[in-house]
């Protein structure tokens, strides 16, 4: 299995400032995952997006069920990768959740069971900064 596309969309912005980014990796085998850049506000967006667009080239032709050599190539060959920040590290982030989507669809598993298992039967709710 091969990533053949990448689709970026960059969202209108909603009254609140809120502009998220996201993608969707399509694979040769007609799975695709979906993911989103967490760094929705301000012009923090426009910088998120813009990592993702010069991210995206590199992802294809790669196996998408082999994160850690995807996660390796996006931070060590791009040019801020070393450099890191949130904004490297969201972009890289947004293919990383997409590419969980595509291997829980290609294992026919939820996300837990490909992580180690189920923990605990509750967990309480926890409110970010949004």
């Amino acid at each position: 299995m091969k990533i053949k596309k990448i689709d970026l969309l960059y969202s209108a912005p909603v009254e609140d400032g809120w502009r998220p980014s996201f993608c969707r990796i399509y694979t040769d085998t007609g799975l695709y995952g979906d993911g989103e850049v967490a760094l929705s506000y301000g012009a923090v967006s426009h910088a998120a997006f813009a990592e993702m667009h010069d991210l995206a080239p590199l992802l294809i032709g790669m196996n998408p069920l082999e994160h850690e050599v995807i996660w390796e190539k996006l931070y060590r060959q791009s040019f801020f990768g070393l450099n890191a920040g949130p904004v490297i590290f969201g972009a890289i982030s947004a293919f990383d959740i997409a590419l969980w989507d595509i291997k829980g669809k290609y294992y026919h598993a939820p996300l837990h069971e490909l992580l180690g298992g189920e923990q605990q039967r509750r967990v309480r709710a926890y409110a970010s900064q949004l």
